[in-house]
């Protein structure tokens, strides 16, 4: 019993202790959770200061150069216009100008005496202010003439014809000789509806705005007393920050600010621009950290000191919260403002953590640097707003060919680039063919459709490199080499290969080697009429047999023979053979025609034309013997050139097949004008005839479309009697495949073609 009653006595004990330990704890706790969230909190707000500062250097130095580029490009479009001499007929160019650049509120030209010749804030034939008689205005004027740079920016003043405080940035036009020939001026306000400042997401009770180095302020928001700003020089502590230390790139300042409306003690970030003699700066209120601080750990801390067991709950909620707010102020600096891709930095981080994943895993990765081909056209010819909608829809037209895990980032102009994790040759080559597919259709911006091609450069880790660095220069130099090679195309980059592109060039000797050796072969799948069952023709198919009696198939060597170019000798050698074999047909009574693979390569050879003829000519053949099959995705590559090529071939007298007809994305309005004779069906839509819906209703409507267009027909693949007999019912004209006959040499197919007086093995 003693013992029990000591126990009983004891637990009460144990329990307040462990009560008061728990309070202590939590007290603790507590505290040391205020002095570490305070510090973070501190850390945090300097951070993110820091980063809101960085992005508005980069925005304004961005609208400066924007600005002054497009002033350079006025310039010359006026120097064109005789603005000297008659100013006023370039008012309307000036007005369209202003509407591009909304933020310019009026454009003045002045002559290289310094006399105004035009200004868009005032009327026509309304006075000009002469700015000659202004001294200080006019060394100013006289000084940016001799500038050399392309634009100059002005301090802030205040504008007499726009009658509100503004800076200026002005591009003086020269001419051959160097000389100025007169100056164009643009007025930027710095009021709240005007400036190009407030739309940074920054904190409430913010002061943003840009310092010169002569420690005028160059714009600033908000403000209440714009003389007060702009009049004189500032004697904050960002500025004391900056003159005693000469040439910082960024830094954080605190200190007093004796502006009007917003004294007392602040503290803030700044970040010089690139290319211009000014810092951007963002402040808060000192007490800012201290509301924040609270603001987010009020709960926590009135809930802790009544229910200590929910600290850690709320600490916890507190702290995702706050990485979560993080989180969304880094992503704003790491995003392409214009389409939302992750910027440079972010995909520069992206690949590390793709080289540490394949590092680990000892897994390959791809990046694709993609290059839109003359997109300064089409910024030229239609404008940058246009250029800006198309950025945006090539956008989305590369993210429909991706994987769900690939990365798209932008990394500025008319640049992407792409990150494929987990990504080997052939996939990168399966993607990369799909891209260039893509960009064949018409894109609609507005009331324009445009079409434009990419050029794609691809480096493999860690074949051609090792390092994010080394991976994007590669990726550019194969880039630019896709460039020199024609543009809409993609190259490897070549001189570090991986073991897959050793393999290609390794396929490209041995197929230089097998054209010299002449180690081909054709054979003939028969083509037959569905409703009499007669052989009418065969599609000639070429076969490569190695030195060890390998025989290798088309679709191992045909892709590597379009990429080195060896397949306009290989086609040329198609062609000559078949012309032979049809003429020792003809000798021997067998009278057929025979269809002749055209690739995407030998369609667009100059010199296509020509050598159709000169091989029919070499075996005395008539042109209806022979019919090209060209694909619907070689043909759509360029339609225009397409139809000229072909209405020569025509012309000719030789019949016209596209090949593969769905697979692709042709334009009916196209192919109303293609002058084919057929249209085949392509295989993968004859299997899944009689089980498929989709590939049911693809049938019909191909079949229907022929019928409309008075074009026969050929179904591929036919590998079964009911595929044979539904095509049959449907109105499809020829078939071949499978069940028909498998592809022959040519003694077996005199054969077929003579048994049963030219009916094929099949019932009609």
């Amino acid at each position: 019993m003693g013992l029990s009653t000591d126990n009983h006595a004891a637990f009460p004990k144990v329990l307040r202790n462990a009560v008061l330990a728990f309070m202590l704890g939590g007290s603790l706790a507590i505290g040391a959770y205020g002095v570490y969230s305070w510090q973070r909190e501190q850390h945090e707000v300097r951070e993110n200061l820091t980063i809101l500062s960085s992005f508005l250097a980069s925005a304004s130095q961005s609208f400066f150069d924007s600005l002054g580029n497009g002033l350079v490009s006025l310039g010359h479009s006026l120097d064109k216009s005789r603005v000297l001499e008659t100013p006023e007929v370039v008012r309307a160019e000036l007005e369209a100008f202003q509407l591009r650049y909304p933020e310019v509120k009026a454009i003045a030209i002045f002559a290289a005496d310094g006399k105004m010749l035009l200004n868009t804030a005032v009327a026509p034939n309304q006075p000009l202010p002469d700015l000659r008689i202004d001294p200080p205005y006019n060394r100013q004027l006289v000084a940016d003439f001799n500038a050399p740079q392309r634009y100059v920016i002005g301090a802030p003043e205040y504008g007499k014809a726009i009658q509100r405080w503004r800076f200026a940035l002005r591009h003086v036009v020269r001419g051959t000789g160097g000389e100025p020939r007169f100056l164009i001026q643009a007025a930027i306000p710095l009021e709240r509806e005007g400036t190009f400042l407030h739309q940074l997401p920054a904190p409430a009770n913010s002061i943003i705005g840009l310092l010169r180095e002569d420690g005028y302020q160059q714009a600033r928001w908000p403000i209440s007393e714009s003389q007060e700003v702009y009049g004189q020089p500032s004697k904050g502590p960002a500025l004391r920050m900056i003159q005693e230390h000469p040439g910082i790139r960024t830094g954080f300042f605190s200190g007093m600010s004796l502006w009007p409306g917003n004294k007392g003690e602040r503290i803030g970030a700044f970040t010089r621009l690139s290319n211009a003699k000014m810092y951007a700066y963002v402040s808060v209120p000192a007490d800012h950290v201290w509301r924040r601080w609270w603001l987010h750990n009020q709960p926590v801390m009135i809930v802790s000191l009544v229910f200590l067991v929910l600290f850690g709950f709320m600490a916890y909620r507190i702290t995702l919260r706050e990485r979560y707010h993080r989180g969304e102020l880094i992503d704003q600096s790491r995003r392409d403002a214009l389409t939302g891709l992750p910027n440079r930095a972010a995909v520069e981080e992206a690949i590390q953590h793709c080289i540490k994943m394949a590092h680990s895993t000892r897994c390959q990765f791809t990046v694709l640097f993609l290059d839109i081909d003359r997109f300064k056209d089409v910024n030229d010819s239609y404008g940058h707003i246009i250029g800006d909608q198309l950025l945006v829809e090539i956008t989305k037209l590369i993210q429909s060919v991706l994987r769900g895990g690939d990365m798209l980032a932008r990394l500025g102009g008319d640049e992407f680039l792409i990150v494929l994790p987990t990504s080997d040759t052939e996939m990168t080559l399966q993607i990369t063919q799909r891209l260039l597919q893509v960009f064949q259709k018409n894109l609609t911006v507005g009331e324009y459709s445009l079409r434009v091609t990419p050029s794609i450069g691809i480096a493999l880790y860690p074949e051609h490199g090792e390092d994010v660095g080394t991976l994007l220069q590669h990726a550019d130099t194969a880039m630019y080499e896709a460039k020199r090679e024609g543009r809409n195309a993609f190259s490897f980059y070549a001189e570090q290969m991986g073991a897959r592109v050793r393999q290609r060039v390794q396929l490209d000797g041995e197929l230089r080697e097998a054209i010299r050796l002449d180690a081909f072969h054709m054979l003939y799948q028969p083509v037959v009429e569905l409703e009499s069952g007669r052989i009418v023709g065969a599609e000639a198919l070429v076969r490569w047999t190695k030195p060890d009696g390998e025989v290798v198939l088309p679709d191992q060597f045909i892709a590597a023979a379009e990429e080195s170019g060896l397949i306009l000798q290989l086609g040329e050698w198609v062609l000559r053979n078949v012309c032979g074999q049809i003429k020792r047909w003809s000798a021997e009574g067998v009278h057929v025609s025979i269809a002749v693979n055209i690739s995407p390569r030998q369609f667009q050879d100059p010199d296509l034309v020509a050598k159709i003829e000169m091989a029919l000519r070499e075996f005395d053949l008539a042109p209806g013997v022979l019919e090209l099959e060209i694909t619907e995705t070689a043909a759509m590559l360029d339609p225009e050139s397409s139809m000229r090529i072909m209405g020569k071939l025509k012309a000719l007298g030789i019949s016209i097949a596209i090949d593969d007809f769905g697979t692709g994305y042709s334009s009916l309005a196209y192919l109303k004008r293609i002058p084919a004779d057929k249209i085949k069906i392509d295989k993968t839509f004859v299997d899944g005839l009689n089980t498929d819906v989709d590939d049911n209703a693809i049938v019909h409507t191909i079949l229907a479309l022929a019928k409309l267009l008075e074009k026969n027909t050929v179904a591929e693949g036919v590998e079964t009697e009911d595929q044979f007999n539904t095509l049959r019912g449907l109105g499809c004209k020829l078939a071949q495949g499978y069940l028909i006959s498998r592809p022959v040499p040519p003694e077996a197919f005199m054969r077929l073609v003579q048994q049963n007086g030219g009916t094929a093995l099949i019932s009609a």
